[in-house]
């Protein structure tokens, strides 16, 4: 739990661990703006969004709504750059399992963005995510179709940098690129892969960056945590250091996660070298786009609907969630004359005030565009936290109001817990971690019950009977050999050999892919076993070990009552069928047929249920002997079990046999 909690942490001050360079830079930038006032220069603003899933299958409101996010929203908030951050088609099947590139959804993508003339307004810088990687045997493969429906494919097939100088601010957006090559099909496709010629690619580009801007915004479609650098001559780059080494990296921008469904709507956090990640909601389900700003060198954003207005971002003074020390000049806002808001609708705004304490409310000027100002004392707020409100209203009286917590002294907030294990741990290894903690679940239990000649005591009744049943199992030979050597084999055997990719064959392992000549580290192979192993052989365990009792010690069970009593195991074989199912519709029959870790485990685990329930008189007599001779421990208190009853039971199964 404390290598955790330091993990995670996000109470280190980058501006103090690296007081020299954290100096220079902002005094670099106190310098170069010099001052925070009521003019608009030294201001660009950018939209984002991230994993549009545009689907000829499903939801045609992600393509009618995407249209209007080009056609109003882009037109309307005149953004300088607008970041596509991945995912751009959705490459499912009609029956939402298969994947592979559908031509068509990319039709849907660039005729919208060439017939809404939104690239003529704006800069328009798309890259591609692990949908828009599915089934591709290359980067210059046909099937690649980034390469000539996107904005930016023809001209940068994979990672690259654009250099902004607007306004007076000159900042550098480079696009992460971090997708396999090859791209197989889901689901063996969600963790990114950096590999020797991409990390190479990615440091001449941080240099081009570093020396043409002042700022650098960092963008690609997997968060950091879900990105695995291959070791190049015993070294491998860190993302995360690359990025934080940049002079002037302030965040890096991503999607990916879908805010887990929408549980963690606010992914955001700051990493530990100071620099903010922030992953988007999706456009697929939630229709969630992002505005953010760069005023006199200090980065704001905020993460809005789709066609909610009015749009408000407060850009000085700077939210106290969010300030970067030693990245940004914060020390401007403490010498600002005005407080800065950024106010867009579909229609004229209206008004837009602020307030200290929601009573007595001042209303801003208009000093151009959507630049909205006010005097302010700063000096009254030296100390400790405080909150702006602002609240603006359109002509049609819809109305935004915004808490915007702030301070001048340093005083932060703090990030959430859930968004920083998401953001700040390493997803590969927290996968190869459950996966190999649910190996030891599934196999120390049974060898170390095997070897105890009595049978466990526990306190509670329940798992007392719960662990004497697995006790009698372990001692069944023809049951507990296949139990654990099945467990043996997944972590060494091959787990599929199919085509993974139209026309080619590849096998898939625990630790990773080999196809095409080319092997592919993907760490989700961990998650795919670990529930095989968490939802099914850890519950075949348990119900064998039911099945057993239910033979040695249950009544001849015939008709209806003999099915109930089947039950558990029926319902196990049913899910065990469906995921073996999953299996065909993914990667085809070849792979069905092939695929020891679902569809073979389902014969395996057939035959261990048959041949407990027809276990011979021999091997009953032996399990039930040795039940006897440590009778003393089994008493009816504890087990709910009669000796005398079982050895009555067990003539009757004899008897029947």
């Amino acid at each position: 739990m404390a290598s955790l909690l330091n993990i995670i942490a996000t109470d280190h001050n980058f501006y103090t661990e690296n007081k020299d360079e954290g100096l220079n830079y902002t005094k670099y930038l106190s310098q170069k703006y010099v001052k925070i006032t009521d003019t608009n220069k030294n201001l660009i603003w950018f939209l984002q969004i991230s994993d549009i899933h545009i689907s000829i299958f499903r939801d045609p409101g992600r393509i009618s709504q995407f249209q209007q996010f080009c056609d109003n929203t882009v037109k309307n908030i005149k953004p300088n750059i607008v970041l596509a951050t991945g995912d751009l088609t959705d490459a499912k099947a009609k029956d939402n399992l298969g994947s592979s590139q559908v031509k068509k959804e990319w039709i849907y993508y660039y005729n919208i963005i060439q017939e809404s003339g939104v690239t003529s307004d704006t800069i328009w810088l798309d890259i591609r995510g692990n949908h828009d990687n599915f089934n591709i045997k290359s980067i210059n493969a046909q099937e690649n179709y980034f390469r000539n429906y996107s904005v930016q494919g023809k001209t940068y097939p994979k990672s690259y940098v654009h250099i902004l100088n607007e306004n007076g601010v000159k900042v550098a957006f480079l696009g992460v690129d971090a997708c396999p090559d090859p791209g197989i099909r889901r689901p063996f496709n969600f963790i990114g892969i950096l590999d020797n010629q991409e990390q190479q690619h990615l440091q001449k580009l941080k240099l081009e960056a570093e020396s043409k801007a002042d700022h650098v915004v960092w963008f690609g479609h997997y968060p950091t945590s879900c990105i695995l650098s291959l070791e190049r001559d015993s070294q491998k780059l860190n993302l995360r250091h690359l990025i934080s080494n940049a002079k002037g990296s302030q965040v890096y921008v991503c999607g990916h996660l879908h805010s887990m469904g929408g549980l963690v709507p606010q992914m955001y956090t700051i990493q530990r070298k100071g620099f903010l990640e922030l992953e988007l909601g999706d456009w697929k389900d939630n229709r969630m786009y992002r505005l953010a700003a760069i005023d006199h060198g200090i980065f704001s954003f905020v993460d809005q609907k789709h066609n909610t207005w009015p749009v408000v971002l407060v850009t000085n003074p700077k939210h106290a969630l969010y300030a970067m020390p030693g990245r940004e000049p914060l020390t401007l806002i403490r010498y600002s004359t005005h407080v800065r808001i950024l106010a867009f609708s579909d229609v004229n705004i209206d008004t837009v005030q602020i307030s200290y304490d929601k009573i007595n409310w001042s209303e801003c000027k208009l000093v151009e565009t959507a630049l909205y100002v006010c005097q302010w004392e700063p000096d009254l707020f030296k100390n400790g936290l405080h909150y702006l409100y602002v609240m603006a209203t359109d002509e049609i009286g819809r109305k935004t109001i915004v808490d915007h917590p702030f301070s001048l002294d340093g005083s932060n907030l703090q990030f959430k817990v859930v968004p920083r294990i998401l953001l700040m741990l390493d997803a590969g290894g927290v996968f190869q971690t459950l996966f190999g903690t649910l190996l030891m679940v599934n196999i120390l239990p049974l060898v170390i019950l095997r070897f105890q000649k009595r049978p466990p005591k526990c306190r509670r009744s329940i798992a007392n009977k719960i662990l004497r049943r697995i006790w009698l199992l372990t001692k069944i030979d023809r049951v507990f050999y296949p139990l654990v050597l099945y467990v043996l084999y997944i972590p060494f055997g091959p787990w599929i050999v199919g085509e993974l990719i139209d026309g080619y064959i590849g096998v898939v392992f625990a630790w990773g892919i080999v196809i095409r000549g080319s092997y592919i580290p993907e760490p989700f192979t961990y998650m795919y076993g670990s529930v095989q192993l968490m939802f099914v052989h850890l519950p075949l365990v348990l119900v064998l070990a039911y099945c057993l009792e239910m033979r040695l010690f249950g009544q001849n069970l015939r008709g209806v009552k003999r099915v109930l009593k089947n039950l558990p195991f029926i319902f196990l074989l049913s899910i065990q069928l469906l995921l073996a199912y999953f299996y065909w519709l993914e990667y085809g029959t070849l792979a069905f047929i092939f695929g020891p870790l679902r569809t073979w485990s389902v014969f395996l685990n057939i035959l261990l249920w048959y041949k407990t329930l027809t276990l011979p008189p021999d091997y009953c007599s032996i399990v039930v002997s040795a039940q006897i001779i440590h009778a003393k421990a089994i008493r009816s208190s504890s087990i709910g079990w009669d000796v005398k009853y079982q050895a009555g039971n067990m003539k009757t199964v004899a008897h029947n046999n």
